[in-house]
């Protein structure tokens, strides 16, 4: 088994007879000493004498490579403030331990769980909420502790030392290449274990570390029962450690032993020895509110661009959010990374703040304030006279939420869990305060999930951007919230915390969607549209009988309107039901109503402001600034590297890179190409009553208009050609590929069984196919090729086979033909290029394999994912953490890394460059293109350089 970092500290199932022997050895040496010695010698478990090949410089490389292949999971917190802190307590418990020649590299990162792990060669990890839940200093020293017990006892090192000669019967390691490319093989090799050791997450190792942790803690100064506190808080344990009756029958939970053994090594020390008062100093508290704050730091770029553009016009986030605060004074507007603040009067911007991953936005009761919260339960409140974070928090539960409310006072998250243990499932709905994290309202049976209930919040758990689907309201005031489906529905004063009888009318009816009107009625939608209606709330008497037959509904800030994105043609409709009817609509999704006045996004990005009724007051538009871009869009390049296109979720837009001025602004494509005179086609998606079409655009001068003929349903844009895909024949499909220009045949090709598996090349001007052994067309292809058969029947499983054909899609001929073998977590295509006489697979875990295309050989592996090749040189740029790029060449020597302040992307090799591949195009989320210069390979290779997190040492 690799020895990967626990997600969160491991809960042993028992405690091992080696970890018995160390405990009661050291525990026996203390009671021997009298009660006013200092603290005891160090345990014995930092001298290990179990099998090591590594030395301290290669168990540092050994790190390196764990540290590539894991730290792309993490994004790191690069306030060097809050990192400074870390970096003052893990001296002092250096100072405290035997000398080591290990470098330790402390790493604050962003994470949802409360989390401390660390990895060969001196890296320890702390995630921002660990540090948030802590109440001491102490407390966090413990967790560094713990962390720098498996590092000083060389677990990583000894375990990988056992599983490079158990699974690949390595004895020995050299360079750290040699050292990249052996634990590359192991992870490959692990995946195939059917005997995997505990490794690091074994009780032994973790028990071993809890020695050390209280061992270093008290030798500090700290409290050593500050880590045995912690643990008891953050994972629920509540003082239980059970007994040896309990121990007999097996119900003694793993948490609660884990805590017997600390409480025993805390026991055993000396008097005197550790701390007696907590380190909760003013300090502290500060830089813990620094952490939980989490604002963006500004951190320069590790090298200088021979070139900086920045877009202009930037292209707009897709608003997902319009609001009038509750007096009508301001409006938020949000997108998926930035909350924008406005005043109605005079209609402008007032400041903006990052809200990565935030559920929607509220205004507060008293409009003075805005609240927001992510998934991971990170919160935060905004003052809006003084444009500044005034509070944030980040609480734990005892149950992971699966969705989550907050209120608009900033006081109450909503929590709502899964109870799967029985059959059948049941949801449960938790209420806690956000800032201590406490539980004071609890209904585990909040109701029963339908089968189609479960599989949307799998699906909402597994998409990038938070889904909510939880059905919900608010009051227009914002002291009320309506909660759940069907019967289940519950309301609670979210200003006394407590819960509000609903009447029976409003539960049975409302059996869909349902958004409060005002503070006082409710609509909702029934399984007879024509029994939908407004009801009184909360007795939930019916008023008013409306048909609806949405499956959405959103309330309008004032007055009796309502929202709905569910309407034909359009992403968003508002309904007068006094009038019972939609009285307008948009294509764009944000859009709120108080008093009159409605806000709406443009199809440019911008704000309106208008009256509703059409008055002659003059409309109003607000730009907004700069947001960051997200990392699912579109981009691609111009032959010539000038033009720059690239498409959200909703816009999209064509940039020149000599000035960085927009050409022309679209709406979303499906797919675009740049014809050789820097013309561009691009594929609109159906729009309402607009069918999908394929357009032409140039852009000196500007114009755009469809294209002379009409796709069919078979035809489409992708890879940078015209397919279509059709059956032909008994079991066979056939591509024909169309000449963009006019639609004329270009060349065609007919394949056995069902469509092949394609992915467009990182590089045009070719098309990759792929098809599993078990194919019609690969048995095929082996019965007629007895080099592809004799290369397939070498591989022992076949789920993992491949046979490759990458065409050239001027004239469908086969350029290359292979057989590969991935790694068992791969699927689909995705993550395939061919550069030069090399195929670049990108896989699960992090990793991109390189094979020889006249082979099918693996020739070596890289961290991270293939971003830009450029095709002469064979040279590649891959991605691993979000803001760093790695230049490597054929042979996989890394030539630069470049950290850009700002994640990645897109990136290109730009074909004027002095010589091919010397220089790099990037696009950053800030919107910014910037040339780097790859400085010319040294003489020898270097080799891949420390991670950019990791540079931080401590002497």
């Amino acid at each position: 088994m690799l020895p990967l970092p626990e997600r969160r500290p491991p809960l042993p199932s028992r405690l091992t007879c080696l970890f018995s022997s160390v405990l009661l050895l050291w525990v026996a040496t203390l009671k021997a000493q009298s009660p006013s010695a200092s603290c005891p010698a160090p345990p014995a478990i930092l001298s290990s004498t179990q099998p090591n090949i590594f030395s301290d410089q290669q168990e540092q490389w050994l790190g390196d490579a764990m540290a590539d292949m894991l730290e792309s999971q993490y994004r790191p917190v690069r306030d060097p403030a809050e990192n400074e802190y870390l970096t003052r307590i893990i001296k002092r418990l250096l100072a405290a331990l035997p000398p080591t020649s290990i470098q330790f590299r402390i790493i604050l990162v962003d994470s949802p769980e409360v989390n401390g792990f660390s990895l060969a060669g001196g890296r320890v990890y702390l995630t921002r909420k660990l540090v948030a839940n802590a109440n001491s200093e102490d407390e966090v020293a413990s967790v560094i502790a713990h962390e720098m017990g498996h590092i000083l006892s060389h677990q990583f090192a000894n375990e990988t030392t056992a599983d490079f000669k158990r699974l690949l019967n390595v004895t020995s390691v050299t360079d750290k290449t040699d050292i990249y490319a052996k634990f590359q093989r192991l992870i490959d090799a692990s995946m195939k274990d059917k005997h995997p050791s505990p490794g690091g997450d074994s009780d032994a190792k973790q028990d071993e570390a809890d020695v050390v942790a209280v061992y270093a803690t008290a030798v500090a100064g700290y409290r050593p029962q500050a880590y045995a506190e912690f643990w008891n808080r953050m994972f629920f344990v509540d003082g239980k450690v059970g007994g040896r009756l309990s121990d007999f029958f097996g119900t003694t939970k793993p948490e609660q032993k884990r805590l017997r053994a600390m409480l025993k090594l805390v026991n055993a020390l000396p008097q005197g020895c550790g701390g007696s008062q907590s380190t909760a100093s003013p300090e502290f508290r500060k830089w813990q509110a620094l952490v939980i704050a989490n604002q963006p730091a500004s951190v320069e770029a590790s090298a200088k661009p021979l070139t900086e553009v920045a877009l202009t016009p930037p292209l707009h986030m897709d608003l997902e959010r319009l609001h009038f605060s509750r007096d009508g004074k301001y409006i938020l507007a949000q997108d998926e990374s930035s909350v924008f603040v406005l005043s109605r009067d005079p209609f402008k911007l007032l400041f903006r703040f990052d809200a990565e991953k935030a559920l929607p936005a509220e205004f507060s009761p008293d409009s003075q304030r805005i609240v927001f919260h992510t998934p991971g339960l990170h919160t935060e409140e905004w003052s809006i006279p003084d444009h500044k974070i005034i509070a944030s928090h980040e609480p734990v539960t005892r149950q992971d939420c699966i969705q989550t409310k907050f209120s608009p006072d900033g006081r109450t998250l909503f929590c709502i869990s899964l109870f799967d243990d029985n059959f059948p499932a049941y949801l449960g709905l938790a209420l806690l305060d956000p800032a201590t994290g406490q539980v004071f309202f609890q209904k585990k049976d909040f109701f029963q999930p339908s089968y189609v209930f479960l599989w949307s919040l799998v699906l909402s758990r597994q998409s990038i951007n938070p889904v909510d689907i939880m059905p919900s309201s608010l009051s227009a005031d914002g002291n009320t919230l309506l909660i759940g489906p069907s019967y289940a529905k519950l309301a609670f004063d979210l200003r006394s915390r407590t819960p509000i009888p609903v009447g029976h009318e409003l539960k049975s009816t409302v059996t869909g969607p349902y958004a409060f009107l005002g503070n006082d009625k409710v609509v909702g939608v029934a399984d007879n549209s024509k029994e939908s209606g407004v009801f009184s709330f909360p007795d939930g008497k019916r008023v008013q009988t409306t048909p609806l037959g949405v499956s959405e509904l959103h309330s309008a800030s004032g007055g009796n309107y309502v929202f709905s994105q569910t309407i034909d043609n359009y992403a968003v409709g508002l309904a007068d039901l006094s009038a019972a009817r939609f009285i307008a609509a948009s294509k764009t999704a944000a859009m709120d109503v108080w008093d009159g006045w409605l806000i709406n996004e443009n199809a440019d990005g911008s704000v309106l402001l208008r009256r509703l009724a059409n008055d002659t007051t003059p409309h109003q538009n607000a730009i907004l600034p700069l947001s960051p871009l997200g990392p699912g869009l579109r981009a691609i390049v111009s032959a010539d590297s000038r033009f720059l296109a690239i498409s959200t979720r909703t816009r999209a837009g064509v940039w020149d890179l000599n000035s960085g001025k927009q050409a022309i602004l679209l709406r979303r494509f499906n797919a675009a190409v740049f014809a050789p005179d820097d013309s561009f086609y691009f594929e609109l998606p159906k729009d309402g009553k607009q069918d999908r079409g394929l357009y032409h655009a140039t852009l000196t001068p500007v114009a755009s208009k469809p294209v002379t003929y009409k796709e069919d349903d078979h035809t489409y844009l992708a890879s940078g050609i015209l397919q279509e895909w059709k059956p032909s024949g008994k079991k066979q499909v056939e591509l024909i590929v169309h000449n963009l220009a006019d639609n004329s045949v270009l060349w065609r090709r007919t394949f056995d069984g069902e469509e092949p598996a394609r992915a467009a090349n990182i590089n045009p001007g070719t098309l990759i196919l792929s098809f599993p052994f078990k194919t019609d067309f690969a048995k095929t292809r082996f019965k007629a090729d007895g080099t592809l058969a004799a290369a397939a029947s070498a591989i022992k499983n076949k789920d993992t086979g491949r046979l490759i054909q990458v065409l050239d899609v001027t004239n469908g001929n086969i350029l290359h033909e292979l057989v590969i073998e991935v790694p068992l977590t791969y699927e689909g295509v995705i993550g395939i290029n061919v550069v030069g006489d090399q195929l670049y697979l990108t896989s699960d875990g992090n990793r991109t394999m390189v094979y020889g295309l006249a082979t099918g050989a693996q020739f070596h592996q890289i961290f991270g994912y293939l971003i830009a090749a450029d095709s002469t040189s064979g040279r590649i740029c891959t991605v691993n953490r979000r803001d760093e790029a790695a230049v490597y060449d054929p042979e996989g020597h890394q030539l630069a890394d470049f950290y850009m302040g700002s994640p990645l992307r897109f990136a290109t090799f730009p074909p004027n460059s002095p010589t091919p591949g010397s220089r790099l195009l990037v696009l950053t989320a800030d919107q910014k293109v910037r040339t780097m210069e790859i400085p010319p390979p040294p003489s020898e290779a270097v080799p891949e350089s420390e991670s950019r997190l990791s540079s931080r040492k401590i002497p």
